[in-house]
């Protein structure tokens, strides 16, 4: 009798264990989610400064910081971060040395 109790005891933590593993998938998934939008707001706006004042003016700054907060933010909340030139998630903390900042390789108005 007390083995077929501890033996239900074990099998309800496992069942317990499993559901709980599964749980931070659909987590990740919303944090993910959350960081692409974050990141394409961010890198519209930061486009939209340089266009507007030059991508070396203070906006433009402003703006290419507050992209690389979100990526930041991004990388400690779900290890990842989102190209949006590319639109695909990146594994390693390089969006400083991989990310093309002039994308389109100055076609733009950035210099008046």
């Amino acid at each position: 009798m007390v083995r077929l109790r501890l033996l239900s005891t074990v099998t309800a933590f496992a069942v317990v264990a499993v559901l709980f593993a599964a749980a931070p998938s659909k987590a990740s998934a919303d944090e993910r989610s959350n960081c692409q939008r974050r990141v394409d707001k961010a890198e519209q706006h930061y486009s939209h400064e340089a266009r507007e004042h030059g991508k070396h003016s203070r906006q433009a700054e402003d703006a290419k910081a507050r992209l690389n907060a979100d990526w930041d933010r991004c990388w400690n909340e779900t290890h990842a971060w989102y190209d949006p030139h590319r639109h695909e998630w990146r594994t390693g903390r390089d969006w400083d040395r991989n990310y093309d900042w002039d994308y389109d390789h100055d076609r733009d108005r950035d210099r008046r």
